[in-house]
């Protein structure tokens, strides 16, 4: 989901490279959103995440993803550095 023209992500799409932010404040690396923000039971929202190698072998065998349920407010969408850098550019 995009909030503008070609401004980056905010909320990660299924499919999208995502950093998490563990307990411990370090930033986890190497996963892909296998759902968009979901709510459950608790009242919480979530997004389903699984290891990028995880990933890449479920599409490959066509099966489901063995994927974890992690916090929305503690996922970040892995955006390269030069699509920021083209919105940050093109802001001028």
């Amino acid at each position: 989901m995009t909030f503008g023209k070609n401004r980056p992500l905010l909320v990660p799409d299924p499919g999208q490279q995502v950093d998490l932010l563990a307990e411990s404040g370090e930033t986890l690396h190497g996963f892909r959103a296998v759902s968009g923000p979901l709510s459950y039971e608790r009242g919480g929202v979530v997004v389903w995440v699984a290891t990028e190698a995880e990933y890449r072998d479920a599409k490959r065998e066509g099966r489901p993803t063995v994927s974890m349920p992690w916090p929305v407010g503690k996922v970040t969408v892995h955006v390269p550095w030069w699509k920021w850098q083209r919105w940050f550019t093109s802001r001028r």
